[in-house]
């Protein structure tokens, strides 16, 4: 097995993706209608296009040009239109923004508006600014480590929020459980796409660029939402080093270069409750 650097296999795993989703094109083209998820079988398809390695930016909610959820675009006989945002891997990342985009992002989206208290929290717990370096230096040093780690990523762990506000960092948690199925929503298909043509209405775990692979499993973003939503007692922080992650029904989400990374989970979502795959 060839070993690779973070960098490299980044890289490395959006070429690949990217290969997937031309391989899946070309055999839906190619008139396999056997190759769709099963609650596709009985419908004749008129096209299919993808985005790929070329793919352009379409037109987002913060007024500048963002990329699609959609990877994959089915037009149907009758003119209708399936949008799928395919997964080659049984995890990793499915949506990595910048904390003060997630923020705007979310309230454009959404017409919602995110209260001031978890805003605090979201900004010093994911980093943006010098705002949780300006806490560290009021608070305690319990671990050593632990206070190097923050101070290098300009963050603050879990148990150092908490200390900070409890009342922020309890609201943080309350407020993603409250709003679990629109975060699902924002991930998985809208992100900050203003358009509904851009927006990804089935998420299909689907890999044929590795021989060895057999993943196969398709969930429309509806029935995911409603799923998490009945999951909500999973979502905490994670235990590790302070707690530098939030566990959610999907998967997690944490810092990453100063930005948040939600990581999808197939494992987690099978096990949803009441959640049923094609």
């Amino acid at each position: 097995m060839t070993q690779r650097n973070r960098s490299d296999g980044w890289k490395h795993a959006k070429i690949s993706g990217h290969e997937n989703e031309r391989l899946i094109e070309d055999i839906l083209n190619g008139g396999k209608l056997n190759f769709l998820p099963g609650v596709f079988l009985n419908q004749k398809i008129k096209s299919v296009s993808i985005g790929g390695l070329k793919e352009v930016g379409v037109d987002g909610v913060l007024g500048r040009k963002t990329k699609s959820k959609t990877d994959l675009k089915v037009v149907w006989i009758n003119e209708s239109q399936s949008n799928f945002s395919i997964k080659k891997s049984l995890g990793g990342q499915v949506f990595l923004i910048k904390t003060s985009s997630f923020i705007s992002g979310f309230e454009s989206q959404y017409k919602k508006s995110v209260p001031n208290n978890v805003k605090n929290a979201i900004v010093l717990f994911f980093g943006d600014g010098d705002l949780a370096t300006q806490m560290l230096k009021k608070l305690p040093i319990e671990d050593e480590e632990i206070r190097k780690y923050e101070i290098r990523k300009r963050r603050l762990v879990w148990s150092s929020l908490q200390k900070c506000s409890k009342k922020d960092a309890d609201a943080l948690l309350q407020w993603i459980k409250d709003n679990i199925e629109v975060i699902v929503d924002f991930c998985f298909s809208k992100g900050l796409a203003s358009n509904s043509r851009d927006w990804a209405q089935y998420v299909w775990y689907k890999n044929i660029v590795e021989s060895n692979a057999e993943v196969d499993f398709c969930v429309s973003v509806d029935d995911l939402m409603k799923a998490c939503s009945k999951a909500v007692q999973c979502i905490k922080p994670g235990d590790r080093n302070g707690g530098t992650t939030i566990l959610l029904p999907f998967g997690f989400v944490q810092w990453h270069q100063g930005q948040m990374q939600f990581h999808h989970k197939l494992p987690a979502i099978k096990n949803l409750p009441g959640l049923i795959g094609k």
